[in-house]
């Protein structure tokens, strides 16, 4: 008599499974890659967003070159920022007398966010006289972001004054 051999049972009679082996299973690759990308996001995610943060001045623009006495300069500070920028001040500082004096001296609290910021100050220059201490000239104005007592950017910035 002859035995049967059938696809189910084995001619042992142990019936066994017969697969890849556990580290060659294809859904068990994918779901690794996926992990490994996610944690690679987190990693930039948190140094981009919630890590140690860092400020450039990019640009400080004026609407005008040439300014006159009393005249409104509107100032446009540029900044680039990565991680937390809280606790930040932008600082102005320009238009020197021959006295010593500046005639821009301004502290703004503020918040930088990641990516680009635009930060915008309007000043009303100081007359043009002997009496100011100003005569007609060149000026620099000088722009420091502060970050808990350092400078972690600065910037001049010059333009023409005439009476």
């Amino acid at each position: 008599m002859k035995k049967r051999v059938s696809a189910i049972s084995p001619a042992n009679g142990i019936i066994t499974k017969h697969g890849l082996p556990f580290f060659m299973r294809r859904d068990l690759l994918i779901i690794a890659l996926i992990v490994v990308i996610i944690a690679a996001g987190a990693v930039i995610a948190y140094t981009y967003f919630l890590g140690p943060g860092s400020a450039t001045i990019t640009s400080i623009t004026t609407d005008k070159d040439l300014y006159h006495s009393k005249e409104v300069m509107n100032i446009t500070v540029s900044a680039s920022a990565r991680g937390d920028m809280s606790n930040t001040t932008l600082k102005l500082v320009g238009i020197k007398s021959r006295h010593g004096d500046y005639q821009l001296d301004k502290e703004i609290p503020v918040t930088l966010t990641p990516g680009q910021n635009i930060l915008r100050y309007n000043h009303t220059l100081p007359t043009c006289s002997s009496c100011s201490g100003l005569s007609a000239g060149m000026y620099d104005i000088d722009v420091e972001l502060v970050r808990n007592g350092t400078v972690v950017s600065n910037m001049t910035y010059s333009f023409d004054l005439e009476q």
